[in-house]
This record gives structure tokens, sequence and C-alpha cells, in this order.
């Protein structure tokens, strides 16, 4: 790619992607762009923005406990603490848990989170009392497609206890990859997983141990996407090093300005029925290291 073409391309990437607005996502008024991707770091498209989805979905009053499953550096787990005033006990598999502890302990939210690190298939610590709310974003797709997982988080909640989770799918059910979306930087296998919205509701429904109060795809689901194209190349100053790297993203998120199926994302949130209402779940699993 020459530097014309480069020029041409990152103008025509930025005339044509969309950026969230604050007027339909209130939070993108009381926080930089910096904050909501965590200064380009680890947050996935949508960033605190699904998070703040979620915890208003979740309508989280103070004192509530709260699973953060897939919670990364932590982010997701700090805000919805602040905000909410909330204990949250944040679990990751590949973000050590001292790590995480530091970043509470910078927000002076040491006493609102307790992090851990491990496999949720593993399961929890035996013993660990039950959560008033679990929530996940960006991750559910890795471990959620397993039924007997689903099954297992409802024993992890209080009666009426809720499940919420956000993350990006594809807009439309497809029997295999599509080709366009093939030629990536491994993102396959978990485009093998995403599925779309319509599936994940009657996955989880199907548990019989959850009632799906929502579950949809997301209000600008697919312009998430663009936007965090956006905002990562105008911190890198749309160079050729950042257009060669995301160059297969930006591809995939044009095909589905034309075609389906497109990137987008999705919200679902379920409530545990009653015990004895549905299949109860629960797995030999020996636990996750605090």
């Amino acid at each position: 790619m020459t530097t014309d073409e480069r020029v041409v391309d990152a103008a025509g990437i930025r005339s044509t992607f969309r950026r969230l607005t604050p007027e339909r996502h209130p939070i993108l008024a009381r926080c930089t762009r910096d904050v909501v991707y965590d200064e380009g770091r680890c947050m996935a498209p949508g960033g605190l923005v699904l998070v703040d989805a979620v915890g208003r979905y979740l309508n989280l009053r103070p004192g509530q406990s709260v699973l953060d499953l897939g919670c990364g550096r932590g982010q997701s787990s700090t805000f919805l603490a602040a905000r909410y005033d909330v204990a949250v006990t944040s679990v990751d598999l590949w973000i050590p848990a001292d790590e995480r502890r530091s970043a509470a302990s910078a927000a002076g939210l040491a006493h609102r989170i307790t992090p851990w690190q491990g496999d949720i298939r593993r399961g929890l610590p035996p013993g660990t009392p039950p959560f008033d709310a679990i929530v996940c974003v960006q991750a559910f797709h890795t471990f959620g497609t397993s039924m007997a997982l689903v099954r297992y988080l409802a024993t992890l909640l209080k009666p009426g206890g809720a499940l919420c989770f956000a993350q990006g799918c594809f807009s439309d059910e497809c029997a295999a990859i599509p080709e366009p979306f093939c030629d990536s930087d491994g993102w396959q296998a978990d485009y093998a997983r995403y599925h779309s919205a319509p599936w994940w509701r009657a996955h989880v429904e199907a548990s019989g141990v959850f009632a799906v109060e929502a579950g949809a795809e997301f209000e600008d689901g697919d312009v998430m996407w663009e936007d965090d194209v956006l905002y990562r190349g105008d911190r890198a100053g749309w160079s050729a090093d950042y257009l060669s790297r995301a160059g297969w993203l930006i591809q995939h998120i044009r095909y589905g300005q034309t075609h389906r199926p497109r990137l987008t994302h999705l919200l679902l949130k379920a409530i545990r029925r009653a015990p004895g209402a549905g299949t109860s779940g629960a797995l030999d699993i020996p636990g996750v290291q605090p």
C-alpha cells in the first residue's frame, strides 16, 4: 500500500464509519473516550458503554453483591463498584488477581472489590455466598455456549438473581463462518462462538433455570465496532502500521455495511427461576484459585 493509498483509505474510513454519541449513550457525556476504552489497552469495542448499559439493565442497588466474569484488567468491576456502591467479585483467567487488587486500591475501592484469578469452567471456591447478579462483558461466548456452565451459573445466584451479559455477535445466525470473515488475525475461533442474539436468547432459555427478560441486538451494536476503529485510528495517527494491523477488522465491518451478517453486539438479561423450576445443573468442579 502506497502512502497516497493509505491516506485515501484512512480518509474513507473516517468519513464512512460512525461514532457513538452522548445523546444515545449518556456515559460519553461523563467520561472521555480514553476512560471508556482504557486508553486503547484491553477494552474491546463498546468498552464502558456496554458496562454502563449492563448496570442500568440490572438496576443495581447499594450493598448488593455482583460477580464480574471475564473482567480483564478490572475496569468493569471498578466502574460498577464506584457507580452503584456494590460489592464486586472479579474473576478473570488471564489477568493476575494482584494486578486487579492494586487497581482497586488505587481507585479507593479495595473494600468493595475482591479479585480472583481462575477459569469459571472450574467453578468458584466451595462455600462462596450466592450473588445478587452475575455480569459479563465481551467474554460470555468463551464459556457460555456450554449448557452445563449456564446451569452452573444459576447455582451461584440468589433466587431471583440476574445474569446479564453484553458482547459482540453476528446480526444473523450462520451455519458456518461466512467466507469474508475467515481472513483475520485468529479471531475466527471467536467468530465460531459469536452466534446471534436470538440464538443466545434461546440457548439461555433452554437451560431451564433462567427466564430471559431481555435479549436482543444492542442499540448501535454495529456502530460500536466502527467507533472502536475510529478511536484507535485517531490514537495511532492513522499510521501504516495501524491500518495493516486493523485491516482485517476494517474489511469485516465494511462487509457488514452492505451485507448480512454484520458484526454487532447483544445484551441479554435473565432471571434465575425459583429452585425446583428447572434443572439444577450443578457441576463437580474444583474451584477458582484466590
